[in-house]
């Protein structure tokens, strides 16, 4: 399409996506840009599921006492025992038999991935903020830079504090990675494609969290597993030559020229005409300054009358589905006899039922899919803890589990977007992200219990998210309804 006059400019940055008028929802450009940005997903599996190997369920026992020379029982703990040797099968060395994370000391090996997930908690926060003042280019090649300098760092730890430590800056710098690449793939497809783009989205981490068995697999001791997951991210400094700004950001902070080079380059990759490029985008850039006049919302908003029940909801399905994911996959890693392919298989199921959340949400909507899973996959969670336990009926369940698990997840990031009006969506969409955080952290102990009491986190994980399914019920359904833009619309 050729726009001509000044009043066909004025109709098109009228529409709802006036970006999608010049560039078309998807092409060539579209698909390049999403294609390689996804990438960096690869390195958050990596990051957020190394713990599945670093912290392993390992058989010990007491080889020195105070006050005896007899020899401890197989993981049983002694006030008077000195010194505990490790079961080297499957793994020379982890994190738990390098500094002792046993007995009285066993709650720390879960507090390096709540670290960790404070880290990505408070980089979600951080880079959030320096995305929108200084760039999503510029904030993604800090956020790239610092996940490859902690990476190589973590290896060569000395002892258990700074080994947390740098996991806490890891799981910040991985935080940037994850909010800048969504968003620079949200601000490059048109909206008919934004959903599919959404789930898509989350394939690359899946891949990653794949790929981490075969790692714990080639390299048995804790700092080659470590290092050899830092040396893949070294590619991501390709970014560094090819990444473009995002042309909406440049738009929205009044650099027109800027944007117009890029949106022109992008033009002629997906057939397009270039014509009056530039007065559309200055006229799209005059319709933001306009916007931006009236007064701003803060998270108070979320408390008002009619979004009240929302944003409980939300945040307590998001919370679920945090503890449910990550808490999940710790647990059947510890409890099965072979974490490799139960790690593996758990990863590999989440492609199919990422894939199958597009065509749920679009057949039955929002609410029935995220209810229904949240139900499934709590089932799934109870009933591995009455069943015999044998590999491949836990293998199974756990999987299920996951995969129920996954498409709660894909599906919530849409439901939520939608249930909230535009003034104060980003606000939802932030605090619901630190809601599931805050289920992460928690995650790692509620796994760890099966140490102690086996059956326990089987119960959590299973009434859990079944609570979080009747919690949805109270919501609205949203597809096919008309995004509200004010609260008053709400």
């Amino acid at each position: 399409m050729v726009i001509q006059t000044a009043s066909q400019i004025t109709r098109v940055v009228q529409k709802e996506d006036g970006f999608a008028s010049i560039l078309g929802h998807i092409g060539r450009w579209q698909i390049l840009v999403c294609a390689t940005v996804s990438l960096v997903k690869l390195s958050s599996g990596w990051v957020q599921m190394a713990i599945l190997f670093l912290t392993p369920k390992l058989n010990f026992w007491c080889v020195e006492f105070s006050n005896s020379s007899r020899f401890g029982d197989n993981s049983t703990c002694y006030d008077d025992c000195l010194k505990y040797e490790y079961d080297p099968s499957p793994f020379e060395n982890t994190i738990v038999s390098e500094w002792n994370l046993i007995c009285s000391r066993a709650w720390l090996a879960s507090f390096t991935q709540t670290v960790l997930q404070f880290g990505v908690l408070i980089g979600s926060i951080v880079f959030g903020f320096l995305s929108d003042r200084y760039g999503r280019k510029n904030t993604f090649l800090l956020s790239i830079s610092t996940l490859i300098i902690f990476g190589f760092a973590i290896p060569f730890s000395p002892d258990y504090i700074t080994f947390t430590i740098l996991r806490f800056f890891l799981g910040v710098a991985t935080s940037g990675t994850m909010v800048v690449s969504f968003v620079l793939i949200m601000e490059t497809a048109g909206p008919n494609y934004r959903e599919i783009l959404g789930c898509l989205f989350q394939i690359p981490f899946i891949v990653g969290h794949m790929t981490v068995p075969l790692f714990a697999f080639y390299f048995r001791r804790w700092d080659s597993y470590s290092l050899a997951l830092a040396v893949p991210p070294l590619i991501y400094l390709g970014y560094f030559f090819l990444l473009s700004e995002s042309p909406r950001w440049l738009v929205s902070t009044g650099r027109v020229k800027e944007a117009t080079v890029i949106v022109k380059r992008a033009c002629q990759m997906n057939n397009l005409p270039t014509s009056k490029v530039e007065e559309i985008l200055t006229k799209l850039a005059q319709n933001i300054q306009s916007s931006n006049t009236g007064p701003k919302l803060n998270y108070t908003a979320l408390f008002r009358k009619s979004l009240r029940l929302k944003t409980f909801c939300c945040w307590v399905m998001w919370t679920i589905s945090g503890l449910t994911f990550f808490g999940f996959n710790q647990y059947i890693s510890q409890t099965s006899p072979d974490p490799f392919i139960s790690v593996a298989a758990a990863a590999a199921i989440q492609i199919p039922s990422n894939l199958l959340s597009i065509w749920l949400i679009k057949k039955f909507g929002r609410k029935i899919t995220t209810a229904t899973f949240f139900t499934l996959g709590g089932v799934c969670g109870v009933v591995l803890g009455v069943v015999p336990d044998t590999f491949w009926i836990t293998l199974t369940l756990g999987t299920l589990g996951v995969s129920c698990a996954s498409i709660v997840a894909a599906t919530i990031y849409i439901y939520t977007s939608e249930l909230f009006p535009t003034v104060v969506r980003n606000m939802a969409m932030g605090s619901s992200s630190m809601a599931m955080r805050v289920g992460s952290m928690v995650a790692p102990f509620v796994s760890n219990l099966s140490l102690t009491v086996s059956w326990f986190p089987s119960v959590i994980f299973g009434l859990a998210p079944i609570g979080a399914g009747a919690f949805c019920l109270l919501l609205p359904e949203t597809k096919g309804t008309t995004l509200p833009d004010s609260i008053e619309d709400d």
